[in-house]
């Protein structure tokens, strides 16, 4: 039994450190956006010295992927599997992030429409941003305030239906423009999907957690 626990400590603390490149990924994505909105063209330098930090974010969280797999491959005979599956889970929410900040420069609006679409990207990637931060806190009280973690799944999962809100007036404000040409129209409906899909396994995870729990 102690075996186990001591185990179970060792994957969590792992767990910790990952879910804190989550949201340094997210955190840079945030960054990225804000910044290619305020000017993609003079902005240049300072995106892909972000885009390079997120890859090298991305690679840190799979050397803790792979560290966890190979160490702790067997845990599924101590009823630990659970948490690798989470691990596994977790690692694939980075990969939104980053394919986001590769659609953006694709992009090419008109100012005066641009102005128009930022309050849609703010809010989703905003609320995105307090998903994270939330995914963070969860592991950060996994050990022991039970109850804190409850809140904050419960919490994620109410980021969660308010996201699916905000997508969903995104979408209906794209289509009823006609100002917006058709392959803009596209690639900004497609940035929007990954946001709402990096949404969705963020909450993925949430509910994982909520299992875990009362392992």
């Amino acid at each position: 039994m102690a075996s186990n626990r001591k185990t179970k400590e060792e994957i969590i603390s792992l767990l910790i450190e990952h879910s804190r490149i989550i949201y340094s990924v997210i955190s840079d994505m945030g960054v990225y956006y804000s910044t290619w909105s305020d000017n993609f063209e003079l902005n240049q330098d300072d995106l892909e010295k972000k885009k390079n930090k997120m890859q090298l974010s991305e690679e840190e969280a799979d050397e803790i992927k792979i560290r966890l797999i190979q160490d702790f491959s067997d845990t599924g005979a101590s009823g630990l599997g659970n948490f690798i599956n989470l691990v596994l889970r977790m690692d694939n929410v980075i990969n939104y992030p980053l394919e986001f900040v590769e659609m953006l420069p694709k992009i090419k609006l008109d100012p005066k429409i641009f102005q128009e679409i930022k309050p849609h990207y703010h809010k989703l990637i905003n609320q995105i941003l307090e998903m994270a931060d939330a995914l963070k806190t969860v592991l950060k009280y996994f050990r022991d305030t039970p109850k804190k973690v409850f809140d904050m799944t419960t919490k994620i999962h109410e980021y969660e239906n308010y996201i699916d809100t905000l997508y969903r007036q995104f979408l209906e404000f794209l289509y009823s423009n006609e100002k917006i040409d058709l392959r803009n129209l596209l690639r900004i409906r497609d940035s929007i999907v990954l946001l709402e899909q990096l949404a969705d396994r963020i909450h993925d995870i949430a509910d994982v957690m909520r299992v875990l729990l009362y392992q």
